[in-house]
């Protein structure tokens, strides 16, 4: 077993000065020993959860600490909350002693969060993460509002820097400190586990901060901020041209079902089984352009949709695989749903809010009439929020010569952050490196929505994975993923490290893994 990275206290939470007292007089007990020493445990004197609210802390505060008795899924534990630098608010659950594993996990935020937000709690898997013996923290990034609520950042550039990155650093760091004193000895393992901005937060700590955690699960994650919403506005611009109409798109749910169904015609049975799910969308050939029945609107909109965001000609952010047209939580919420209130749907919000707030601390701005035709002006105006927002760093030797390990996974049919994004990232880390898989594996879910749903299998106990990359030394490989459906097993699908794809046997059940092997794509030329 690798032997874990021990983490010595963090400067952003220190303890008092009575505390190192009785640190020092506690140590002045121990007699001298009379043969050659072991080496000496890193045990330090346990504090109780009320006694965490007693003590005070430099760079946080603990407002509140309670004893939360054993419920149906989680067992006893100390409940911390309490704020960093006036601002950044945080929650830290504490199993009980005996009920510790030793290991801490970090839960990431969806969109601009806004509240304390604990994704590890959503996508534990089979077990809550407290019933699993895991400490585990979330923060609302520093601000309050909804998740798709940017107004906060308005000539507040302090607030964008933690919501990019300094939050979640700062918040591990505090955890860290209380864990270490309320159990009396280091951490084994540290982990960080999101979805959406949650795995953006993960891939920005391994960027940024790459001695915070040994393992982080980064899924759908929106790492490219500045990229993802010129694609957003795109959408928008194509699908509602007029900003005083938002009540119909270009692309109704009537031509959506015409994109899907002609696509699926096309495309369904390249994987051997004709079931709605394209094991490999990518792989599809077809022309939304060919496509019958749609207006030219319809066509222009939907190549905007499928080919991703270009400005000045170049290609920033590449758009989404063919798949998720008509499935609930699919383009209608994401994309293409109109309405009349002030956000027809998440990209809208997502992209309009980033603009108006983040990018150009402009209220009045409108996406309908932006310029995409200059890609140095882009930049140039999108250099400050790239700055403190996007985590596309390929250059990883920080996290891997800290002996980090990190997965990425991404639904195939995801309506809000495209899979071919996260694929690019993953090619540029190794085009750079020819050891990639060493510390970085990724992973694609065929049918899968944003972070879940859609009728591809979506569940997955990452967790468990990367804790046997981390602890054991199994590089993930070959994993299965589950689609439940009230309760019960509907169908099973292998999920294979890129570039290697699921390939069906032609004979056995298609929704049993076994019926499926991974296999490397063809070599080009």
């Amino acid at each position: 077993m690798p032997s874990p990275r021990r983490k010595t206290l963090p400067g952003t939470a220190i303890v008092t000065v009575g505390m190192v007292a009785t640190l020092a007089s506690a140590a002045m007990l121990i007699p001298p020993p009379t043969t050659a020493p072991a080496p000496a445990p890193d045990v330090i004197p346990r504090m109780t959860c009320d006694e965490l609210t007693a003590n005070s802390w430099t760079g946080f505060v603990v407002e509140e600490a309670s004893e939360v008795a054993a419920s149906s899924t989680d067992p006893a534990h100390c409940r911390v909350r309490g704020t960093i630098d006036a601002e950044i608010h945080f929650e830290l659950l504490l199993p009980q002693a005996a009920d510790w594993n030793g290991r801490f996990l970090m839960g990431g935020g969806g969109g601009y969060v806004g509240s304390v937000q604990n994704q590890a709690l959503q996508f534990a898997g089979p077990e809550s993460v407290l019933s699993r013996g895991f400490a585990t923290v979330g923060t609302d990034t520093g601000h309050r509002g909804s998740g798709t609520d940017a107004s906060w950042a308005l000539n507040r550039p302090d607030r964008e820097v933690n919501f990019g990155h300094r939050a979640v650093h700062v918040t591990a760091e505090t955890a860290k400190t209380i864990i270490r004193l309320y159990y009396g000895r280091d951490i084994d393992y540290s982990y960080f586990l999101g979805c959406s901005r949650g795995g953006g937060q993960g891939m920005m700590s391994s960027q940024r901060y790459p001695d915070d955690f040994d393992g982080i699960v980064a899924g759908a994650p929106a790492y490219n901020w500045t990229a993802l919403g010129a694609l957003f506005l795109q959408t928008q611009q194509v699908l509602f041209p007029d900003p005083a109409d938002l009540s119909t798109p270009v692309i109704t749910d009537e031509a959506a079902r015409t994109l899907e169904t002609a696509i699926l015609d096309a495309c369904d049975e390249n994987d051997g089984v004709k079931d709605g799910i394209m094991t490999d969308p990518l792989t599809c050939d077809i022309d939304p352009a060919s496509i019958a029945g749609l207006t030219d609107d319809q066509r222009r909109a939907a190549e905007v949709i499928y080919e991703g965001a270009y400005v000045g000609g170049r290609l920033v952010y590449p758009g989404f695989p063919f798949g998720g047209e008509t499935a609930v939580g699919g383009w209608r919420q994401w994309i293409t749903g109109g309405g009349r209130g002030a956000a027809p749907n998440l990209h809208y919000a997502f992209g309009t809010q980033m603009h108006k707030y983040i990018i150009f601390d402009d209220p009045e701005f409108d996406y309908s009439t932006f310029d995409f035709n200059d890609h140095g002006v882009w930049e140039e105006q999108t250099r400050r929020a790239r700055k403190h927002l996007d985590a596309t760093e390929t250059d990883l030797t920080g996290f891997k010569t800290a002996g980090g390990r990190l997965i990425l996974w991404n639904g195939l049919s995801d309506a809000a952050i495209p899979a071919t994004g996260t694929i690019r990232y993953y090619e540029g880390v190794a085009a750079g490196d020819e050891d990639v898989n060493d510390y970085l594996r990724m992973f694609m879910l065929p049918g899968v929505l944003h972070c879940a749903g859609g009728p591809g299998p979506d569940r997955v106990d990452w967790i468990d994975v990367i804790q046997e990359w981390v602890e054991d030394g199994t590089a993930p490989q070959r994993l299965v993923a589950t689609r439940v459906d009230q309760g019960e097993v509907e169908m099973q699908r292998p999920l294979c490290a890129w570039p290697a794809r699921a390939v069906y046997d032609g004979s056995g059940d298609p929704k049993r893994a076994e019926s499926f092997e991974c296999e490397a794509p063809p070599e080009e030329g």
